[in-house]
């Protein structure tokens, strides 16, 4: 990794976020395990609607109908989403059908566990367990394992590897982990701080493709 590369992209991304998404940097920043401990059903509920949704689209577009999206998901309510029967009030504010059955069924396995008894389990089991859930992979189990507060990682996706591209040295030097532990240390950040730095950088058209 060539590191002055890395303090350069990272100094360009941090100002462009400090100017335009000030609020992103704070709720980043706020995220801590002190989040997942005394998280509650309808914020995780709310935070894995988001991650379901998010992938593959672009953020704005969920951005614009999640308030919407909420109400049709009953405003999260677990005893609500177990209950509820047709996804036809959702399919108006978004129609994908398989983003909204995999929200919907993760939702009611979660009821059928108990929210406690599933806490208790991510916190014995880890990141992995995330998988478990309807619409839930082996890349969007760090973005929503970060949201929470449940690890303190970057997730690989399109833009942070982009990131860590453009930061390489040679072509093998690709690895996201790297660059963004290099970052967290140099600023005494978390990692899921940088991570929401880089990625918005990114979404923003400032990294090309």
């Amino acid at each position: 990794m060539n590191e002055e590369r890395a303090i350069k992209l990272f100094e360009d991304a941090k100002h462009y976020c400090e100017e335009n998404h000030p609020e992103e940097i704070d709720w980043a920043k706020s995220i801590s395990p002190e989040k997942f401990k005394h998280m509650k059903s309808k914020s995780f509920l709310m935070e894995y609607c988001w991650v379901v949704y998010v992938s593959g689209f672009r953020v704005a577009t969920i951005e614009e109908r999640f308030s919407d999206l909420r109400s049709a998901f009953k405003e999260f309510e677990l005893v609500d989403l177990a209950r509820m029967r047709s996804i036809k009030p959702v399919l108006a504010v978004f129609n994908n059908e398989r983003k909204a059955n995999s929200f919907l069924e993760g939702s009611k396995m979660i009821a059928k566990e108990g929210f406690s008894a599933f806490k208790k389990r991510l916190k014995e089991q880890g990141i992995d367990a995330l998988e478990g859930l309807p619409g839930i992979g082996p890349i969007t189990k760090y973005h929503l394992a970060k949201n929470i507060g449940l690890v303190d990682e970057a997730k690989p996706d399109i833009w942070l590897a982009r990131a860590a591209q453009e930061c390489s040295s040679t072509v093998q030097d690709l690895a996201v982990q790297d660059l963004v532990a290099f970052l967290s240390e140099k600023y005494s950040m978390s990692r899921h701080a940088v991570d929401v730095i880089l990625w918005r950088y990114g979404v923003d058209k400032k990294l090309g493709l």
